[in-house]
């Protein structure tokens, strides 16, 4: 298994070639802004980036996919596959066909659904394609993602390569018959200089959000599903609002869960304290609003919202699930709690709150982390050398 931390190989002056990165997806999510962010110091090292989306698009979405108008406008070769069902036969053909056409020398998928369709495309008898798998998370809460999941894992054991953003995924994959040959650890990535940059004045943050100069506004970020928590973070804000009124709840996310848990905050009688903003695309002035930032999830991979909030300079109270504990050092960068706990959770914020000092240096300390260990650069060298490797072995 691949040390991610380890002085990766340098690919520069390696003859050039094309990669096909597959998501299925209804947006832009972490995933995709990672990807996004790895296309310049992969085009450094002679890799040419092309982007396919499988897109289940509900009705009030926008006709092209967010990430693939966000690669359009950059300039990049980048389509979609409008997905009409749970696993439609037209999708497989379809996907086949894009992959088929790209003239890519390498598949990159990165969830189910691009697994099994590109793992299936790639290994077609009149076809010898190099197929990269990154998981990014492994999940069953619904009975539909563990079918997803158990195929996915099949699957996975014929990938010439399987990228994990996490060492407990990379564990996972070993309990699950994963040649540990075949295994990549490259995490998640992050610019954090130019997203730092990009936060802006943390009073006007405030005022454009209507949230009072002097409250203690405390941030969630992430889908409203039951991997997230959320119950259990509006349960903490229960505790944390009885012993510090001025405190304030954004949860920026959308999903199934959201009547569900405005209906619990509201029982909760946390109206006043709580807000849902739905989905938010600029993340950075959000952060640059809150004071701390909370993730207390079931299950991860290695979510991206961890790492832009250490890059903010903010403290993280997260769980203990997945990768989380890579990103989040407990008593450093942040507080690791356990997870279905919502009473550590709000011991872990009022702990926070009441030593701003100590809040801060977590702040400090996870800025530096992100910038020396999560860099688009750092990954980007490691996958470069990732493709060269698969292709030369396909090819002897």
């Amino acid at each position: 298994m691949s040390d991610p931390y380890a002085p990766p190989p340098d690919a520069e002056g390696a003859a050039p070639l094309r990669v096909l990165h597959g998501r299925s997806s209804a947006t832009m999510y972490g995933p995709e802004r990672s990807l996004l962010l790895l296309v310049p110091p992969l085009a450094a090292r002679g890799v040419q980036t092309q982007l396919l989306a499988v897109y289940r698009r509900a009705p009030d979405a926008p006709e092209i996919h967010p990430w693939i108008q966000a690669a359009r406008d950059a300039g990049l070769d980048a389509g979609q596959v409008i997905d009409p069902g749970p696993f439609s036969l037209g999708v497989v053909r379809r996907v086949a066909r894009r992959i088929g056409a790209s003239g890519a020398d390498v598949l990159h998928t990165h969830d189910y659904k691009t697994n099994i369709l590109g793992g299936l495309a790639a290994r077609r008898p009149d076809r010898s394609l190099p197929w990269v798998a990154t998981v990014h998370l492994h999940t069953d809460t619904t009975r539909r993602l563990r079918v997803y999941r158990t195929l996915d894992l099949f699957l996975l054991r014929l990938a010439d390569r399987v990228v994990t953003v996490s060492r407990d995924q990379c564990h996972m994959l070993l309990r699950r018959g994963v040649d540990r040959r075949r295994i990549a650890l490259i995490p998640t990535v992050i610019d954090s200089g130019a997203f730092a940059a990009r936060m802006g004045d943390a009073a006007a943050s405030r005022s454009a959000l209507g949230l009072p100069g002097d409250a203690a506004v405390i941030t969630l970020i992430g889908r409203l599903t039951p991997q997230k928590g959320v119950e259990d973070l509006l349960d903490a804000a229960r505790l944390v609002c009885d012993a510090r009124p001025e405190a304030r709840f954004l949860i920026a996310g959308h999903g199934p869960l959201r009547e569900d848990l405005e209906a619990r905050a509201a029982g909760l009688g946390l109206n006043g304290a709580v807000r849902f903003l739905g989905y938010c695309a600029d993340i950075p002035p959000l952060l640059a609003a809150s004071d701390i930032v909370v993730l207390p999830s079931r299950a991860e991979g290695l979510p991206l919202v961890l790492l832009e909030a250490l890059a903010a300079g903010r403290p993280v109270v997260a769980s203990r699930v997945g990768g989380i504990p890579d990103v989040v050092r407990d008593n450093e960068t942040g507080l690791l709690v356990p997870p279905n706990a919502p009473d550590r959770v709000a011991d872990g914020l009022l702990d926070l709150l009441a030593h701003p000092d100590r809040a801060q240096a977590m702040g400090l300390a996870g800025r530096s982390l992100v910038r020396r260990q999560f860099s688009p650069e750092h990954a980007a060298r490691r996958l470069a050398a990732i493709y060269r490797t698969v292709l030369a072995e396909r090819l002897a």
